[in-house]
């Protein structure tokens, strides 16, 4: 049994797997440092009152499930970028990159 769970694992494509931080990153700063901080270390932010990509790292009730709806174009303001499902996967990488230790 534990044989066959240990292989079933092995071959499960996992969500770190197929995520690049650093493609996220720039994903964040060419579309979403307009209207958000992206950045712990910003030196500028936006006037606008949303919540900056730091905040919403730290928030308990994070999941990749909640930051993919986030970023569906029916989401309140957010504009449709089209973003593939790679894109969203390293942008959700990077967000949760964010987190506090």
């Amino acid at each position: 049994m534990l044989r066959r769970l240990a292989y079933a694992i092995a071959f499960i494509p996992s969500f770190a797997a197929a995520q690049d931080v650093q493609q996220g990153r720039e994903i964040a700063l060419r579309w979403c440092s307009s209207c958000h901080v992206v950045e712990r270390a910003a030196t500028v932010a936006p006037a606008n009152g949303l919540t900056t990509f730091p905040a919403i790292a730290d928030k308990p009730d994070l999941s990749v499930d909640r930051l993919r709806a986030a970023m569906n174009p029916q989401h309140s303001r957010m504009p449709d970028f089209a973003l593939s499902r790679r894109q969203q996967d390293d942008l959700i990488a990077y967000i949760q990159s964010l987190r506090s230790k």
